[in-house]
């Protein structure tokens, strides 16, 4: 893995959006972890030193929701960009358990990849290479 490459964990239910987030942000230069629940997820962070940041939805299957994986990430990486996405309406910032960005469904890819990059520019990690787009 290049130095300058940053590795984010996406958590997504939804194999579709889950799809067409790992495509943006591997064409934005990031390394992707993908998981579709949070027990996938827990794996990924077990086996994976460096995880850059996250991105997760709320509502998973499984019995652990987002926000319980936003709290078990945030103590294993703190130092880690976070990103939560929603459909539900009612999440507000005071309701994650940690400090963390939430986007509501339907949210645009360029503002959360945006996020993503003033996160980890933030934390001092080196912002991956963009790819050159024809």
């Amino acid at each position: 893995m290049a130095a300058s490459q940053s590795t984010i964990l996406v958590v997504e239910d939804e194999p579709f959006i889950r799809l067409t987030l790992i495509e943006a942000l591997q064409d934005e230069g990031y390394r992707v972890l993908a998981a579709s629940n949070v027990l996938e997820a827990i794996g990924h962070i077990a086996r994976h030193a460096r995880i850059d940041g996250l991105v997760t939805d709320v509502d998973l299957p499984g019995g652990l929701s987002g926000l319980d994986l936003l709290e078990l990430f945030s103590d294993c990486r703190p130092d880690a960009a976070r990103i939560v996405v929603s459909g539900r309406g009612d999440l507000t910032q005071e309701a994650l358990p940690v400090v963390g960005r939430i986007f509501a469904k339907p949210y645009s890819l360029d503002n959360v990849i945006a996020e993503l990059d003033d996160q980890i520019r933030a934390k001092g990690t080196v912002l991956p290479s963009r790819r050159m787009r024809s």
